[in-house]
Formats: C-alpha cells, structure tokens, sequence
C-alpha cells in the first residue's frame, strides 16, 4: 500500500518538475532587454542640429562590435543621443531607444570614440546635440533552430549603419 501523500511533498514534487521542464529550454534563446529612454531637456548654450548654421560632420568613426551575449538575435538596433562639443568630441552620450541594453551600451562605446568638425552658428563652433541611430547584424550564423554557430565572415561596417538624424 502507498501512504498518502501530503501537502510538502506535493509542493516538493511541483518544484522538481518545475526545474526539470525549466531547464529543456533552448541554451540559444536570448530574451531581449529593450530601452525606450524619454528625451532629456537640452542643456543651456546646447543647440540642435537644425537650429545651427552649419551641423557637426563626422571625421572618425568607429562602430560598435554585435554584443557576444545576443548571439542568437540576428539583428538589433540602438539609437544614441550625444552632444557634439565646441572641440569636435562627443560627450553627454546616452541611449535613447534599443532593442536590447546590450546594443545600447555597445553603442555609446562607439560613439564616445567618435570626433568631429564641430557645428558652426555665427560663424564659431558651438556645442550641438545630435541622435545616431546603429543597426547591428549578427556576426554568427543563426541556424534554423535559432541555436549560434561559427562566426560568419565580417562585413563594412559602413554598409550596415545608419545616418546621423536632426534632432
């Protein structure tokens, strides 16, 4: 005869199930972290891109590297508000919208490298904020299980990233 079972050992059963089916999920999937931030105010002596005579124009760039932790997303995207200085860096860099934290933050690493022939209005370079969007394909083939495999063969950087926008 089997003894009844009682209420702890129901529970106990219920968690040991719970663990096992948990633990058939696909290693390979990748839950996404999206980042919608709202727009901060434009800081005095600031100004946008349409209110200048002249806008900022990149002189070098550097693109952000497909964070290895998303291999599974084939693709995301990040948008990245900045200030383009009076001296042609980048500071008061933050991400504005992403997909994923990952490609946020991999994106205002980028960006912060980023220099430029500063914004002119009157004549004499003033500060200047300004939105650039990255859009970011994976490097790994994604099989059809959605499971990452070998890294694929890179590409320009150049043809997979947007353009800088008004803000």
């Amino acid at each position: 005869m089997i003894p009844p079972v009682g209420r702890a050992e129901k529970w106990l059963s219920l968690l040991m199930v719970s663990v096992l089916v948990a633990g058939c999920a696909s290693p390979g999937t990748v839950v996404e972290n999206p980042v919608n931030n709202p727009t901060p105010a434009l800081k005095p002596g600031v100004y946008t891109v349409k209110t200048v005579d002249t806008p900022p124009i990149s002189t070098h760039e550097v693109y952000p590297d497909f964070p290895s932790e998303l291999g599974s997303i084939p693709e995301g995207k990040a948008v990245v508000l900045f200030t383009v200085r009076a001296d042609g860096k980048v500071g008061d860099a933050s991400v504005a919208q992403a997909d994923d934290v990952l490609f946020g933050e991999e994106a205002v690493r980028a960006v912060l490298k980023w220099r430029f022939q500063p914004a002119q209005l009157a004549g004499k370079p003033v500060d200047c904020r300004m939105t650039l969007p990255f859009i970011f394909d994976s490097p790994y083939g994604i099989n059809e299980g959605g499971v990452m495999g070998d890294p694929l063969p890179s590409r320009s950087p150049s043809a997979t990233q947007g353009t800088i926008e008004a803000h």
